[in-house]
């Protein structure tokens, strides 16, 4: 019995051993192991790694609605007869649009037209037709994707933003308007629903390197605050820019910019004049004849070159930069056709503007954890849109105003009453050439925290553009240009109850002054086919409410 027992107990033994040399032999069958996603800190809070890279990526957006209330007022669009080649005499065939008008206005000594230049209907706007409140929504959602290397961070940002608003001077909205069969001036200018999606943000950073869309490098406090635009340069642009870090916080930039993202109109005074039977004869200006002569801005030669230098500690940041712009115009005779008008205009100017800016930021800690001050001041000439705001508006082109659908119907409001916002890098005049303008502006913010979760901001600006006397005082024929300043005040107070969420409330004052365009028909002739008089100075008041999440 011992015997068999060791021998069935060996055989075991044996089979066990034969089983397990088998079992090793077979190839392993294991299921693949999951990769989580981990969390990347290397690049602050929200970073994530992407699975299977080595890439770390942060998704973010921003969700906000607000309604805003202004005080509505007529408007008369200087914009379109200022500086545009308009001729100041009114002929016939606007006569007999205004059955209205006195004889006495429409005919001088010897039957001249003397009176100067009266708005059509469809430059004017009253007051009930316009709105005085609209309702704005933006969805924004952004991509920031960061990867470590030997040369530094490559780093990948893209920021896109859908609108959708209604409400006179809402976030690109568009107008609709029509003249009521009851009176020339009772037209409407009220605005119908707009929906647009723009990249706002997209560009790569490599080793000091920035290539894409980003806000342009001569940019500081680009309206950190507040919620209207204010005065100063607030612009998203395409640009190629290279920064070098000193250390001890000091860098500078140079930047090649796009120029589109800074050119505007270009003005003309050229027109004919009317003769004593009320008819629009033809001026000449280099061998080119024409009733009227509409200037436009040529194709583009040279990006803008934008340079700063700056500086980053405890204390705050301060910052100097300068820009170069060149404005290449034309001037046409309008409604040319044959090939010897478009193939060579009546006059051509390449002129050269500049902008420089200084800009400091306080930490104010001492008052309030998080408190900070700001102050900025900027000289231009023949470059407006480096002291005008914010270049993502709607009505901000260079040939037909329609250069983004973006935050504002107009980069610094100045849309009520008699007020043209009429900007021009230059504006042709009988000389044959384009002549710059000079502006400035200054701002100021400081924002103050009560609580933890509540704060508030006071701010402002002032913004004034002078330009040459011949573009003044119309020469050329044409009615002419103003000189423009405004001035804005507001202040706002912001409720954050959980971090990324604001409840808040602005409130803004703008005054706009203007100098009375050239050519201009006398009050009393205006008021007698129904247009108000013309107002040099204008306020405007407009509140808001605004809600937004930040993710």
């Amino acid at each position: 019995m011992k015997a068999l027992k060791g021998l069935l107990l060996g055989s075991a033994a044996a089979v066990v051993g034969v089983s397990g040399a088998k079992a090793a032999d077979l190839p392993a069958r294991q299921a693949a192991p999951i990769e989580y996603v981990r969390v990347c800190d290397a690049y602050g809070s929200g970073f994530f790694y992407v699975p299977g890279t080595d890439t770390c990526l942060k998704v973010g957006g921003l969700v906000l609605g607000e309604v805003r209330f202004y005080d509505a007022s007529y408007q008369v669009n200087g914009a379109s007869f200022q500086a545009t080649g308009t001729a100041t005499g009114l002929g016939s065939s606007t006569a007999a649009m205004n059955p209205t008008l006195p004889a006495s206005a429409i005919r001088g000594t010897g039957g001249a037209s003397t009176f100067g230049y009266i708005p059509t209907g469809a430059q004017y706007t009253n007051a009930r037709t316009r709105d005085a409140y609209g309702w704005n929504t933006l969805g924004r959602i952004e991509l920031d994707a960061r990867t470590g290397t030997p040369w530094g961070t490559l780093r990948s940002f893209l920021r896109v933003d859908s609108y959708v608003g209604t409400g006179f001077a809402n976030t690109g909205s568009l107008q609709s308007g029509s003249s009521f069969a009851s009176g020339l001036y009772n037209n409407t200018m009220n605005s119908a629903v707009r929906e647009t999606t723009i990249v706002n943000k997209a560009f790569i950073q490599f080793a000091g390197l920035t290539a894409g869309r980003a806000q342009s490098m001569f940019d500081f406090y680009a309206s950190a605050y507040n919620y209207q635009n204010l005065a100063g340069s607030n612009a998203t642009t395409q640009l190629l820019a290279y920064t070098y870090r000193f250390g001890d916080g000091w860098s500078a930039t140079v930047s090649i910019e796009d120029q589109a993202a800074r050119s505007t109109a270009i003005g003309s005074t050229v027109s004919g004049a009317y003769n004593a039977a009320g008819a629009l004869t033809a001026a000449s200006l280099n061998g080119m004849a024409g009733t009227s002569f509409t200037a436009q801005p040529a194709g583009m030669r040279w990006p803008d070159i934008v340079g700063n230098i700056r500086i980053d500690q405890k204390w705050g940041s301060a910052q100097l930069s300068a820009a170069g712009h060149q404005a290449r115009a034309s001037l046409w005779a309008s409604g040319a056709t044959n090939f010897n008008m478009l193939g060579a205009p009546a006059a051509t100017d390449d002129t050269y503007g500049w902008a420089i800016q200084g800009g400091v930021q306080l930490n104010v800690d001492y008052l309030s954890p998080g408190d900070k001050l700001w102050l900025q001041a900027a000289y231009e000439q023949g470059a407006v849109s480096y002291i005008w705001g914010n270049n993502l508006a709607s009505s901000y082109g260079a040939v037909n105003g329609l250069r983004f659908q973006g935050s504002g119907f107009t980069p610094a409001d100045t849309s009520a009453n008699w007020n043209p916002n009429n900007i021009a890098d230059c504006v042709f005049t009988l000389s044959g050439a384009c002549e710059q303008q000079t502006g400035w502006s200054v701002v100021a913010a400081y924002k103050h925290y009560w609580l933890p979760t509540l704060a508030s901001a006071v701010y402002g600006s002032y913004a004034k553009v002078n330009y040459s006397y011949n573009a003044l005082q119309g020469y050329g024929g044409a009615v002419g240009v103003s000189n423009i300043s405004t001035a804005r005040v507001g202040t706002n107070l912001v409720w954050t109850p959980v971090k990324g969420f604001d409840v808040g409330a602005e409130f803004m004052y703008v005054n706009v002054a203007t100098t009375r365009p050239a050519g201009l028909a006398p009050d009393a002739v205006l008021n007698s086919v129904g247009l108000p008089g013309y107002r040099s100075s204008s306020n405007q008041y407009e509140g808001r409410v605004r809600v937004q999440r930040a993710f």
